[in-house]
């Protein structure tokens, strides 16, 4: 039988997902970070991840080690052509066994699984952020994406850095009040003032300071209105990139989708109300849509189309039916 891999890599998990010609999905794996590849041990750090997902989602399928018909790769920081890319194809190689391997970075994939490789704009924000969209003619452009000392707006790490400035300036009595002085140490299980500690030594890593965001966007939620500047200036964060991809790119209709993707937008309406409004101002033919698949699942379509398998009503709809059994989120 004939399989197909997805990798969806970041800078706070890895998922691999593998499905059969039909678009049944068989098996999940997730791992580490695998993101930052030149970095200092980023070769080690991405190889453990890839390998680790990948395994996992083989096993949970009942498969052994298969040649993999294509295999789409969608990483952090990775574009093709480039050293980071070349990397990766070396650790790729010693992995596993694929007639056909593809690298892109993640919010390709990400763009594929949101509008089912359909033109149109994704705005990403995990633990980093991006916007990327690719129009009707096949014109790419990305905005973003530059990390969490250079941009990264709207991410989590933003949210949660935000938050915790905010606190220890309400806490010093430099700053107003708001509930993140109790709500932040009661999210992260940690004293406030520790924090910055923490980080600067290295003991806490840049995925606990995202983890923070959803406390903040509970208090905005609650009313907090500090903590509601802080969700509305990551609404306009991510409005600016996306309202940037849209203006670089054709769209004859005058319409563009727009998909939220990524754990930040748990968060709901807090957070997707005043994107719609600074999307308004900013770019007013985009539309925003629910996502229909998972970034791994966009990697997975991905390498499909690259083996010159349809996309069929019948494909796409035994992706998602088994990507939900499986657990997939």
């Amino acid at each position: 039988m004939d399989y197909f891999l997805g990798v969806d890599g970041g800078a706070t998990d890895t998922t691999s997902a593998v499905c059969d010609r039909e678009g049944r999905i068989v098996g999940i794996g997730r791992g580490g970070p695998s993101n930052h590849i030149l970095a200092p041990g980023g070769e080690d750090r991405a190889r453990a991840a890839i390998e680790t997902s990948v395994q996992l989602a083989c096993t949970s399928a009942g498969l052994g080690t298969p040649e993999f018909q294509a295999a789409q790769f969608g990483m952090t920081g990775i574009n093709p052509d480039t050293e980071p890319a070349r990397v990766l194809a070396d650790v790729i190689a010693r992995l596993l066994k694929a007639r056909i391997v593809q690298i892109h970075n993640d919010a390709f994939v990400a763009l594929a699984g949101a509008l089912a490789c359909r033109p149109g704009v994704v705005v990403y924000a995990g633990t980093g952020s991006v916007a990327f969209g690719q129009d009707p003619g096949g014109q790419e452009a990305k905005a973003g994406g530059w990390g969490y000392l250079f941009g990264d707006e709207g991410s989590a790490f933003a949210l949660g850095l935000g938050g915790v400035r905010a606190a220890l300036r309400a806490r010093d009595g430099t700053g107003p009040k708001t509930s993140l002085v109790t709500d932040l140490p009661q999210r992260s299980g940690r004293s406030l003032g520790d924090l910055p500690l923490l980080y600067y030594e290295g003991r806490i890593p840049r995925s606990e300071i995202a983890a923070l965001a959803p406390a903040v966007t509970a208090a905005a939620m609650a009313g907090d209105p500090i903590a509601k500047e802080l969700v509305e200036e990551a609404a306009a964060g991510l409005a600016a990139i996306a309202g940037a991809v849209i203006a670089r790119l054709s769209w004859p209709n005058g319409t563009v989708a727009l998909a939220p993707v990524g754990g930040v937008f748990r968060a709901g309406p807090v957070l997707l109300q005043p994107l719609k409004g600074a999307l308004a101002r900013r770019a007013p033919g985009a539309v925003l849509v629910p996502p229909r698949f998972a970034p791994a699942v966009g990697a997975l379509l991905l390498a499909l189309r690259a083996a010159d398998v349809p996309h069929s009503p019948e494909r796409l709809a035994l992706l998602a039916a088994t990507w939900e059994l499986r657990g997939g989120d």
